[in-house]
């Protein structure tokens, strides 16, 4: 006797069944695979490979709150320098040329900012490493730890925001990490896509977001 599955009932019944041994092998297979998919669903928790001190589930919503990232994105700028190398990870950014004001972007800024040049990166990829002259020519280096800079792995909310602002069940946008070399000075900034229940911009029907950047260090050399 052997139990196999009776399709048009979706039950178990018990059927008399002699070559049972290769029916009940199947059965085990089909088990221990759905046990497994069910396993890995639920490994959507900490702690993360991104943010080992953090070890609560992660849903990418206000669910969350305060908000944490387990990935992120990472952009460079550079602005009046005679030259500027900004590295992370294994892909430098790299202007041998010199750059342009910021008064030359015009409206492109701060948008330009967030023009990500490496994508869900789930570890740090080591400190920022920024070697530039500056616009008078003085040779300069910066190195910036960005795994100690945002050690709590929290979300830098803009001013303003509050839990109450963000509707429930809306994924949060990912937040992109932007280092801006301007002359002698390094900034970094955050930018989250952050859904909200007010229109940001009244009668702007596309407005339904935060993405304000978030100024979170800033050293003048």
């Amino acid at each position: 006797m052997a139990w196999i599955l009776d399709r048009p009932r979706d039950t178990l019944v018990r059927r008399p069944s002699r070559p049972f041994a290769l029916s009940v092998a199947l059965l085990a297979t089909t088990l221990l695979c759905a046990c497994q998919s069910a396993m890995s669903s639920d490994r959507d928790f900490g702690p993360y490979p991104g943010a080992p001190n953090i070890d609560r589930r992660y849903t990418g919503t206000v669910a969350d709150w305060p908000l944490f990232f387990i990935k992120h994105h990472f952009s460079a700028q550079c602005f009046d320098t005679q030259y500027c190398r900004v590295k992370y990870g294994n892909v430098p950014n790299e202007h041998r040329e010199p750059t342009s004001s910021i008064a030359s972007v015009g409206k492109n800024y701060p948008g330009i900012l967030t023009n990500a040049v490496e994508i869900g990166i789930v570890n740090f990829a080591g400190p920022v490493e920024v070697t530039w002259r500056s616009k008078d020519g003085t040779p300069l280096e910066a190195r910036v730890d960005l795994d100690a800079l945002f050690k709590d792995r929290l979300v830098p909310i803009p001013p303003g925001v509050k839990r109450e602002d963000i509707p429930d069940r809306i994924g949060i946008g990912p937040t992109t990490i932007v280092v801006e070399v301007n002359d002698r000075t390094v900034n970094v900034y955050t930018r989250t896509r952050i859904p909200m229940k007010e229109a940001q911009i009244p009668g702007n029907r596309y407005s339904f977001n935060n993405g304000d950047l978030v100024r979170v260090f800033s050293q003048t050399y």
